[in-house]
């Protein structure tokens, strides 16, 4: 991605990351686009802290919308890390994916209904397709050789698993 991206702790306590668009110092102004809240979510039985992107604007349904930010309620300013950053354009490229299927009108439950008229070589067929428009013809021909590659081979020699 290219682009100027910060990574914001709010005064609220919120922290976002976004696409710097500009600085309005006469207006205390920030102007970002493309804004995704930080959550956390604390699992104490385990010890573990795990982390979600949500969109920072609710019914946003383009993400490239310019989004006005006062700076009065920023507290910290950084450079999102690699890591963020990898995480950051998985969660842009799926709020983009539901904002295209929510303009195009689909409905998950038309899809539900028409999957029930398919037969089972047809539905074959259709998921078939779909992996291969989100995955590519080359991983999905990958996958259909006859590569052992995820097999695991225990004794007696020729068992598998």
């Amino acid at each position: 991605m290219s682009g100027t991206f910060r990574q914001f702790k709010l005064t609220n306590g919120e922290e976002m990351v976004c696409e710097l668009i500009d600085a309005d110092e006469e207006i205390a102004d920030v102007i970002v686009r493309r804004a995704m809240k930080i959550v956390t979510t604390d699992d104490l039985e385990d010890a573990v802290r795990y982390y979600t992107l949500k969109p920072w604007v609710s019914f946003q349904d383009d993400s490239m919308d310019l989004v006005s930010v006062n700076s009065i309620h920023i507290v910290g300013e950084s450079t999102p890390s690699t890591s963020m950053m990898e995480h950051y354009t998985k969660a842009l490229a799926d709020v983009d994916k539901y904002n295209a299927i929510k303009a195009a009108g689909v409905s998950i439950n038309d899809i539900h209904d028409k999957m029930l008229e398919l037969s089972e070589e047809e539905m074959e067929q259709f998921l078939s397709q779909k992996y291969e428009e989100i995955h590519g013809p080359e991983l999905t021909q990958q996958q259909d050789s006859s590569d052992t590659g995820n097999i695991i081979r225990f004794n007696p020699k020729g068992t598998v698993h």
